[in-house]
Order: structure tokens, then C-alpha cells, then sequence
């Protein structure tokens, strides 16, 4: 595996290097270039067969190659070519070029495998730039003019580096993704002016122009006989192609049906001492991702492929957190925004392979291939309702209704609480934009089947399939996408397909006696996911902070409050999740790493900055002053937390510094810490007229005398029955522990506790949170169990709420000159629990709802705030 790049044109040699450096993690091995009058080309490469003889460049005098791909039936080809060609590599690549020499573009037809090339031809009086993509786009071609000259490349990010190139967001691309959920079905990219080469086609270019063709189509039809046996024949040999390398190879292992097809096979012809499967090596090596305790978990299924396989398997459990601290990183390597945070899963699995294995086996297309998604179920009933086929429609509706039914339920529970995605969506952005192309078949299982393969659903997930595993630097193969399996599938019945109530029969039943049983009977997939809406929602505090930035609510594409605040409810568990989260956090993100702050191209390098770094960064271009910018120099932010907030009270850009001190102890001086913590700080963060000072709720009570070693606090069986039934967050255990449960009924009395319990649960019996604090009021809600991480001796002390946090506020704002509020904040959000007066709560609460001062060792209570004015609105 490799990557490619170059550009029609005179030579130019800087330009090339920079879009190979580009690239480099596509290609460590090895690198070369050509030149020749009007034509260039790059190339970086990953070695895997024929390691010591397969450089490229590679060619004669007449033709050149750069290549990113494997051919699997190279060595057939080569028989069929070596009279007319002499061999001097044992490399596919050659066999490619040779094809290419023999037959010209109709040699693109005879291929199985994956690529994206691009041929020098200088056999005419002019030269001609051949580009060409494999069957299905496995691997990705990119072009985009520039300057006069076309260029190509395997990423985007190359094309970028281009000095003419004035690369835009495409509007078109982004009202797709952001209302429809689509992407990388059409040639466009999100980067106006840059498209793909489309997959099963070819362009020449040359001086009259450009030609194109199209090498293949689908052909559907039922002639091919429904037989498990030549499945499994296709199947195996599909596999066993896969395995030629020179390189460690393993295989992706989720304890779906595909991964665990490919690794149940790859074992057999370990065991039969295939020729190719000394590629794997001794034992076959598994990787899988894992979620302990969560219901997507699926390390059961794989305990049984493992015990059936012997494989040495290795296990990566991804976090929210690691997730937060790697997405910009994901996103500069997907070049566009992705499905959803699903990918990320992938990620975290390739970097754990790496060390072990250059090539992986995965499962991608079997389920668009062979029908495993549970909607295509759906699509075989309405095609035999439409045959007239009642009495298997029947049959199968029956069957089928076990995996049916729980997805027909959960549509209709969740269809009140969905979120709508139009209306947070800007007018101005979607008037002029064009819907998609017509829907999808949906009373055709095999046409539909297509409609994915070429459009809607596989060229999104072979893309992310490529970058993430072109990130570490290893190559990723698809036995489902052998191209003799796909013609013989796309020849049978669609009741080779489903039935008797199973989704891909054909495997199912091809596969008996190789594919663990118990995954081989198994109904419901996963896959290699997230818990997406548990890591949001764990993540409240900085996506919320994302979607309040003023970057963010700058961008032309929605409605930012209403994103925010939808969000805010979908973490409350007042609406479900709703895709758009994650696309529009994609799309923020996407902008900040690929555009500089002012807004111009950043030539497709990597960022640089923090995606928190970059928001604040914008700000600073968008409002202008000197006065935001010496903020911004001065101000120190919390990781992961964005120094500047649009508030939705005001409409106007507000500054949050937080402010180191001294770590407060009982009986502290509250107003000496705060001077002495801000004589601390460069003067253009120190309190001005005008500002706003925060100060946490626990530091003016511990400076009370109101904080107590949790084990100082005696409970009573009230407080220790109470306290099982509330739900702790990681934000904090509030009163989840019988301890500050007993501070609770101290604080407000035993009847008004019981009086909240009983609200508590009749609210969550309606699906409403957040009444037993409606109830109990401010004085329980303000008390703070210990929290893991925070400093000591706190993460070992109960807090009460400050007392008169009202009268404490007002004498500080006097002392200080300026306005003061106390507030309680964490990574859920925040309650403002006193004021000076004629300072806005509203204001102050929703400037603190992505809790800038951070929630464990950070040692910043307090935060200075200042009002730079309006954004300027696009």
C-alpha cells in the first residue's frame, strides 16, 4: 500500500516533495519521483510483496507507474503476459504496467483487487497522464486544477499544498452531510474545486483534453444456482488471495459475522499450510476493540472465535477521553468529515496493530454485499409483497420478527423525543441547495444492494477504512470485495440472500463448520463502534464548549444556540441523540484543521494547534481588537477547555481566564486569596471595570468552615437507603453516597428529602430528570461529594453549599470593583447561587455551562470575565 501524487505541467520539483511529505505516512519505506517535459509523478511506499525490488517510479523510457494497490491475480496475468513482456521485478506492480503496455485501458477490467494509479505515457508525440480506480474505490484518487496544471493525488491533503489552489468549503457537500447524513456519494469532496476519480473508471489526459470511461458495471440477474458450497469455495480463495505478503499479516476481529468469517478462514488455511498463509505466521493474530460492562461489548463472541481459531489475540479498550485528546488528529487523516464517531473504534484498533502486523484482513461491504443490515430486511418483505409472493412473505415475516420488532418499537418509543435537524439549520445556508438524488430502492433487495456498494453506504466506509489504516502506516484488505465473489453473488436470488428470517444466508450456510457457531447463528450485529452518546455525554462540558464558541456560532451552516442547547437536553435525557452532534462538531473540526484562523487554506498540513487553541485563535481574527488579542496572550485555559464563550443572554463574545491560587483551606481569608491570586496574573488579566469575577462555590465554603473528611460524617439508615437510588455522574457523586446524603438531610430536613425522593422517582418514571433537586432546593443541590482526581485533600472531603452566597458575592464585588458571582459548576453545568446585584445569572450561567475552570486537578476556582463585543455574523 502506498500513495501517490503529481501534476501535469512543467516540472516542479519543491511542489512534488511537498505533496509526498504530505503523504508520508502512507509510504515510510521507500519514495521516488519522475519528470518529463509536461508530466510528474511522486511516490511513497509501503513495502509488501517483492519488498527489495518494487521502487517506484517504475518502468521503461515509454511508460511510467505510480501505484497504490494490489492486484491479486498478478501472477495469472503475469503468465498470460510474459511473452510480450520482460519481467525484471516480482512485484505487481509491473504485471500492471505490462497490462497497461498490452491492452491499454481495457486491462483495468481484468483486474481482482484494489487501486489507484497513474501512468506516464510517452509512447506518442505528446505525453498522456493515465489515472485509474479500482471497482469499487477501495483505494482513492483525488484531482482537483490548479494553475493550469491537473493534479492527482491519493489524499486530498497533498492536492492542497498546490499555491493556486484556493480550496473553499463546498456548500453543496455540506447541506448533504449535515440534513441527510451523506457523504463521498458523489465525485464532489467538501473541498470545492477537488473531486474523485470514480471508482471502475479511468481518464486520460492529454493535449486535446480529457477522456473518460467506465470499465465496469454491476450486472444483476438470477441465473447463478443458490450453493453454499461454491460460496465457500469463492470465499475461501478470496481469503487466501489476501494473504500474499512478505509482511506480518493478521486480521480485524469485532465478533461480527464478517470479521469473524475472515478470521475462521484465515485460521483453516493456517492449519492446511496454504502456500499464502505463511503470511500469518505461526498463529494468527486478532485485534478487537472492547467496551467491559457496556451492552455493545461483544468480547463473548470473540472468547469463541478465539477458542475455536487459537489465535493470539490482542484487546484495546478506547476511552472518551482519549477520543476527546485524538479526534483532530483522526480528522486531519480523514481528510472530510466521517459517519460518526464509529471510526474512531477502527483507529484505536490500527494503532494497536501496528507494532505486530503490516496488513490487516477486515470485514467492510459484507454487509452491503450479503444483505446484514437488519433495514434490508425490510426491503426483501416489500419485494415479495410486490411479487405477490404471499405465502413466502408470510413465512418470512414470521422469521424474521425477533430482529424486526425491537427496531420497529425503538423507532416508534424514540419518535416524539427525536431532534429535528432542519430547523438548526440556517436558512441563508439551505435556500439555493439542491436535495438529494431520488431515494433508495425500497422494494428491490439486490438493486438497493448496488445502490449502497456504488452510493450511499460503502464509499463512506471504505474511505475512513483506508485513512485510518494509511494513519499507521498499514495496509487494509476486503475479501468481501473479490471481484469473482461479487459478480457470482450479484447473480443469485435475493432468497440466497434472507431467509427462513436470516440475513446472509448464503455466508451462513457456506460457512458451516468453519465459522464459530455460535457467531454463525447470532442476530444482531455491532461491529466496530463507540458508545457514542455515553462518551457525548461524558464529554458534556467540552463539546458544549465547542458548540458555544464563537468560531462555532460563526460559521455560516446553522443555528449554533439551538444546536447547543438541543445538545444540552440530549445529555439531560430529554431528547434522544441525534446525528447531527456529531456532524457538526465534525464539520467545526474539520474547519479548524484544515483552515488557518483568518479563514485561508493551511496547504493540508497538520494542525498545530489544539482544536481549542485554533477556536480561541478564530476569535481573535473574527472580533479584531488589540484588547482581545493581549487577552488571549495573557490568558492561560484549562486543556480541553476554550477561553472565549458566545453567550446566547447577550449575543456578544466573552473572554474566561481562569485563575490559578493557592490552594484554600478552612478558615482562609477569601478576599486576601483572590488579591494575592490576581497580582499574580499579566495585567490584562487582572479585574477591569466592566469584568465579571467567578469564583467557585467550594472555595467560599471551604473558606467557611463547611467542608468535612467524608469519614467525620456518621450516616443513618435513611441517608444510606436514599443514597443507592441516585444516579452518580462523572462529574461528580453529588449525593450518591450515603455521606453527603446525610449533609442533605442535615442541610434541608428529613420531610423535604423524602418529599424530593418520592418527586425524583414519579419524574423518572415519566422520563424527567431533575426533580428531586426542583424539590429538595438549592442547599441540597449544592453539596459536593468527594470526586476522584480533584486535589487533596478534597478528593476526600464533603462540601455544603456556601452560606449567604448572595452577601458574600456583594461584599467582594465591592472590595474588588467589580461584579462577582458565585456559581457552581461542573462538566453537566452549572447554577449560579449568588450575584452582586445587577449582575445578569442568566448571563453569568450560560458563559459557565462548558465549565472553563475544569473539574480535577486544575487548581483554577475562580475566572476572570470580560465582554468583547459582537461576531460579526456570516
Amino acid at each position: 500500500m502506498c500513495g501517490i501524487a503529481g501534476f501535469t505541467g512543467s516540472p516542479d520539483a519543491a511542489l512534488l516533495a511537498q505533496m509526498l511529505d504530505l503523504i508520508e505516512h502512507r509510504g515510510p519505506d521507500d519514495h521516488g519521483t519522475f519528470e518529463h517535459r509536461g508530466l510528474s509523478l511522486g511516490h511513497r511506499r509501503l513495502s509488501i510483496i517483492d519488498i527489495a525490488g518494487g521502487h517506484q517510479p517504475l518502468g521503461t523510457p515509454a511508460l511510467q507507474i505510480v501505484y497504490n494497490g494490489e492486484v491479486y491475480n498478478y501472477r495469472e496475468l503475469r503468465e498470460e503476459l510474459a511473452d510480450g513482456w520482460d519481467f525484471r521485478t516480482n512485484c505487481d506492480t509491473e504485471v500492471v504496467l505490462a497490462a497497461y503496455a498490452a491492452w491499454g485501458v481495457d486491462c483495468f477490467a481484468r483486474f481482482n483487487g484494489m487501486w489507484g494509479l497513474a501512468i506516464a505515457d510517452m509512447r506518442g508525440p505528446e505525453p498522456l497522464l493515465v489515472l485509474a480506480r479500482d471497482h469499487y474505490g477501495i483505494k482513492p484518487l483525488y484531482v482537483a486544477e490548479s494553475d493550469g496544471r491537473m493534479l492527482f493525488a491519493s489524499e486530498i491533503k497533498a492536492l492542497l499544498a498546490a499555491p493556486g489552489l484556493e480550496p473553499v468549503p463546498n456548500q453543496q457537500w455540506f447541506y448533504d452531510y449535515l440534513l441527510h447524513g451523506l457523504h463521498d456519494h458523489r465525485p464532489e469532496t467538501s473541498f470545492e474545486g477537488v473531486r474523485q476519480v470514480e471508482p471502475a473508471t479511468w481518464e486520460v489526459h492529454g493535449p486535446d483534453g480529457v477522456r473518460r470511461g467506465t470499465y465496469w458495471k454491476p450486472r444483476l440477474h438470477t441465473t447463478n444456482a443458490d450453493d453454499p458450497q461454491r460460496f465457500r469455495e469463492l470465499w475461501t480463495k478470496s481469503v487466501e488471495r489476501r494473504l500474499i505478503a512478505e509482511v506480518p499479516v493478521g486480521t480485524c476481529l469485532s465478533g461480527g459475522i464478517d470479521s469473524s468469517s475472515i478470521a475462521c478462514t484465515s485460521a483453516e488455511l493456517l492449519r492446511e499450510h496454504a502456500p499464502d498463509a505463511a503470511s500469518l505466521g505461526d498463529q494468527l493474530r486478532t485485534f478487537s476493540v472492547v467496551y467491559p460492562g457496556d451492552p455493545i461489548d461483544e468480547r463473548s463472541y470473540i472468547d469463541d472465535v478465539l477458542a475455536d481459531t487459537g489465535a493470539a489475540p490482542s484487546f484495546v479498550e478506547p476511552s472518551a477521553a482519549e477520543w476527546i485528546a485524538e479526534v483532530d488528529r483522526m480528522v486531519w487523516h480523514q481528510d472530510e468529515p466521517i459517519v460518526s464517531s464509529a471510526p474512531y473504534a477502527q483507529w484505536c484498533v490500527m494503532r494497536l496493530a501496528q507494532p505486530d502486523v503490516t496488513v490487516l484482513l477486515n470485514g467492510q461491504a459484507g454487509d452491503e454485499l450479503l444483505a446484514g443490515y437488519v433495514p434490508y430486511q425490510f426491503v426483501y418483505l416489500k419485494e415479495l409483497r410486490r411479487a405477490g409472493e404471499w405465502g413466502r412473505l408470510q413465512h418470512e415475516a414470521r422469521e424474521s420478527v425477533d430482529v424486526l420488532a425491537p427496531l420497529i418499537r425503538r423507532k416508534l418509543a424514540t419518535r416524539r423525543r427525536s431532534v429535528p435537524i432542519r430547523p438548526l439549520l440556517r436558512d441563508s445556508f439551505v435556500s439555493g441547495l439542491q436535495p438529494p438524488a431520488a431515494a433508495r430502492h425500497q422494494a428491490d433487495l439486490k438493486a438497493r444492494l448496488v445502490e449502497d456498494l456504488q452510493t450511499f453506504s460503502l464509499p463512506s466506509l471504505l474511505r475512513y477504512e483506508d485513512r485510518n489504516s494509511m494513519a499507521y502506516s498499514m495496509e487494509s484488505r476486503l475479501p468481501f470485495l473479490d471481484q469473482e465473489l461479487v459478480e457470482w453473488v450479484l447473480g443469485l436470488p435475493s432468497s440466497a440472500l434472507v431467509s427462513d428470517g436470516w440475513s446472509r444466508s448464503i455466508l451462513r450456510r457456506g460457512l458451516r463448520g468453519v465459522l464459530t457457531e455460535r457467531v454463525r447463528t447470532r442476530r444482531w450485529k455491532v461491529g466496530f463502534t463507540t458508545p457514542e452518546s455515553r462518551w457525548m455525554r461524558s464529554q458534556r462540558a467540552a463539546i458544549q464548549g465547542l458548540f458555544r464558541s464563537p468560531a462555532f456560532v460563526s460559521r455560516p451552516w446553522w443555528e449554533a444556540e439551538r444546536i447547543a442547547d438541543q445538545f444540552g437536553r440530549f445529555c439531560d435525557e430529554q431528547v434522544e441523540a441525534s446525528p447531527v452532534f456529531w456532524r457538526a462538531m465534525n464539520v467545526e473540526l474539520w474547519h479548524r484543521v484544515f483552515f488557518e484562523p483568518d479563514g485561508s487554506s493551511r496547504r493540508g498540513r497538520p494542525p498545530v494547534l489544539s482544536i481549542t487553541e485554533a477556536g480561541d485563535a478564530a476569535v481573535v481574527e473574527l472580533v479584531g481588537t488589540d484588547d482581545v488579542a493581549e487577552f488571549a496572550a495573557a490568558a492561560r485555559r484549562n486543556p480541553d477547555r476554550h477561553l472565549f464563550a458566545w453567550s446566547d443572554v447577550d449575543g456578544r463574545v466573552h473572554g474566561r481566564a481562569p485563575v490559578r491560587t493557592e490552594r484554600f483551606e478552612v478558615g482562609d481569608d477569601l478576599l486576601a486569596g483572590l488579591r494575592a491570586a490576581f497580582a499574580e496574573q499579566d495585567e490584562p488579566v487582572r479585574p477591569r471595570p466592566g469584568d465579571v469575577v467567578a469564583i467557585s462555590e467550594k472555595a467560599v465554603a471551604i473558606c467557611q468552615g463547611r467542608s468535612y473528611p467524608i469519614d467525620s460524617v456518621r450516616t443513618t439508615a435513611l441517608a444510606q437507603g436514599l443514597s443507592r437510588f441516585v444516579h452518580r455522574t462523572p462529574a461528580g457523586i453529588g449525593l450518591g453516597m450515603p455521606e453527603t446524603m446525610q449533609l442533605a438531610i442535615e442541610q434541608v430536613g428529613v420531610p423535604r428529602i423524602l418529599l424530593a425522593s418520592v418527586a425524583g422517582a414519579a419524574g423518572r418514571l415519566v422520563g424527567r430528570r431533575g426533580d428531586f433537586f426542583r424539590v429538595a432546593g438549592p442547599g441540597a443541590r449544592a453539596i459536593d461529594g468527594p470526586t476522584r482526581g480533584t486535589l487533596p485533600p478534597y478528593d476526600t472531603h464533603a462540601n455544603l453549599g456556601p452560606e449567604e452566597p448572595e452577601r458574600v458575592a456583594a461584599e467582594l464585588a465591592r472590595e474588588l470593583g467589580v461584579d462577582v458571582a458565585i456559581i457552581d459548576a461542573n462538566d453537566r453545568g452549572v447554577n449560579v447561587l449568588g450575584a452582586s446585584p445587577g449582575l445578569s445569572e442568566d448571563l453569568v450561567e450560560s458563559l459557565f455551562r462548558d465549565n472553563p475552570l475544569g473539574q480535577g486537578t486544575q487548581q483554577t476556582p475562580v475566572a476572570l470575565v470580560r465582554s468583547f463585543g459582537r461576531l460579526p455574523r456570516s
